[in-house]
């Protein structure tokens, strides 16, 4: 296959993967200057310590076997074989989940006065919170199957019904019946009973009983998945603990501040997710190509030019788009947002860096990576926020992330070479992020005026980057046939 073809289907499956992405966040968008009326940013703190716990937990009990269910279903074209991976990471899964679910339950009291300190509900929040772990399990497995199949529009579609059936929850729960922060769990808690009949129809082929769990699988399986671990903890860590360092030091709408901070930043999220989700089943299924190493390296250049150019938008716009989706409570957060759309850029190139070591089946480097980055950003909010407040947490997410991608090129090159151009890559970068620093440092005028001098600004440096960069994407847009001649 062509490197033209090669990227095409790449850019088609994240574009399919990005279709729910953007139709669930333009929801979740209009929702916003509702829930912004309904909750504090104190309320909003509440839902952020949460929700960013919820992470962290769902993270430990998937154990990145997703990863390894992928790499050894790929490895075999024998359905049984297939299914029997599927299997053992569905009920060690399933099992892990019961049990870390029972323990919560049971400590919630303990847990609730850790994290929500004098909240009066917090106990009865955190029970709700576990009753759902076992039941996310399903539709986890179904979404990453589909994505093994390369169904890309049934993964989609089922990804796309969860989502718009949990907002549409949390409208009945948190704006109909009022039922404050105890109605955004409600509502994950009956989303994720009303998706399970479809789940298991798109599973029929797959799931069997617990006897198709199987040990000889298991053992490498956890293997290669236990380096991964540490660096998705590392990526929660990097990510999203800030919300505990500010709660530490700052004070509750701080926490809420930064939370939606993170929202109008994860607006990027969807492109870089999108990729994500598209760029692993995309990669290891043309590895056997000859010319697979230039269809990777081309991969990168598309990747920074799209989606760097999303982020800069999103970043440069922020403050217009809190004015336009909240109250002047929540302005304070634009600067948050702003600095967190670059965070979401270095996530995607991360998982671009880091495919050399994958296809080598060498995962130990990015938990190495990982657990570094964690360390450094730990000690970056204890220097940073105390002195620059929330936008210190972002700053010092930012700069611990970007050790990852920077360790795992160099990491990966030395254990399957791909001819990326890096200085390109690297300066195109660089300008994204001049133009949404300056575009925070402009003379002070009228909202619309602010606005004229960003799209000014924008198109400039957008200008420079595809004259920088005009023989590549001609050369792109030829071989997607997206232009003519």
């Amino acid at each position: 296959m062509s490197i033209g073809n090669s990227i095409k289907n790449l850019i088609s499956d994240s574009f399919i993967y990005g279709i729910s992405g953007i139709l669930t966040r333009f929801i979740g968008l209009f929702l916003t200057p509702i829930y912004t009326r309904v909750y504090s940013p104190d309320d909003y703190g509440v839902i952020g310590i949460l929700s960013n716990s919820y992470v962290l937990i769902s993270i430990i009990l998937v154990f990145a076997l997703d990863n390894s269910t992928a790499r050894w279903f790929y490895d075999t074209t024998v359905t049984s074989e297939r299914k029997k991976i599927i299997n053992t990471w569905t009920w060690f899964y399933l099992g892990f989940s019961l049990l870390v679910s029972i323990f919560i339950f049971f400590s919630s009291e303990f847990w609730a006065s850790l994290l929500l300190e004098e909240y009066s509900n917090g106990t009865y929040l955190v029970k709700l919170l576990a009753v759902t772990f076992p039941l996310l399990v399903w539709p986890s497995v179904a979404i990453n199957v589909l994505r093994f199949e390369r169904k890309a529009k049934l993964a989609v579609f089922l990804s796309l019904f969860q989502s718009i059936s949990l907002i549409l929850l949390n409208v009945l729960f948190v704006v109909v019946l009022k039922m404050g922060v105890a109605g955004v769990y409600y509502a994950q808690l009956l989303g994720a009973v009303m998706i399970l009949p479809l789940v298991f129809y798109f599973l029929r082929d797959w799931l069997g009983w617990p006897n198709l769990f199987e040990y000889r699988l298991f053992k490498p399986m956890i293997l290669y998945a236990i380096p991964f671990v540490p660096a998705s903890i590392g990526y929660w860590v990097v990510n999203l603990s800030g919300v505990f360092f500010i709660n530490e030091y700052l004070e509750k709408s701080d926490v809420g501040l930064y939370q939606i901070g993170i929202s109008v930043a994860a607006v990027t999220g969807l492109a870089t997710t999108a990729f994500q989700q598209a760029w692993s089943p995309f990669a290891f299924s043309i590895l056997n190509q000859a010319n697979s190493k230039d269809v990777y390296a081309a991969s990168l250049l598309l990747y920074v030019l799209v989606i760097g150019a999303i982020c800069t938008l999103i970043s440069v716009f922020s403050y217009e788009a809190l004015v336009v989706l909240t109250t002047p409570d929540y302005y304070d957060a634009a600067i948050v947002a702003s600095i967190l759309t670059f965070n979401y850029l270095l996530i995607g190139i991360s998982s671009i860096a880091s495919l050399g070591a994958a296809i080598a089946k060498k995962t130990a480097p990015l938990g190495l990576i990982s657990i570094i980055s964690s360390v450094v950003l730990i000690l970056l909010n204890f220097l940073f926020i105390p002195v620059f407040g929330k936008e210190g947490a972002a700053i010092s997410i930012c700069i611990a992330q970007l050790i990852i991608p920077i360790y795992m090129f160099w990491k990966s090159q030395q254990l399957y070479f791909i001819p990326y151009n890096f200085l390109k890559n690297w300066i195109i970068i660089l300008l994204f992020i001049s133009v949404s620093t300056l575009s925070f440092i402009l003379p002070e005028t009228s909202f619309w005026m602010m606005i004229l001098w960003k799209i000014i600004l924008v198109s400039f440096t957008f200008s420079i980057i595809a004259w920088m960069n005009r023989n590549e994407i001609k050369r792109l847009l030829q071989n997607v046939k997206l232009k003519e001649g």
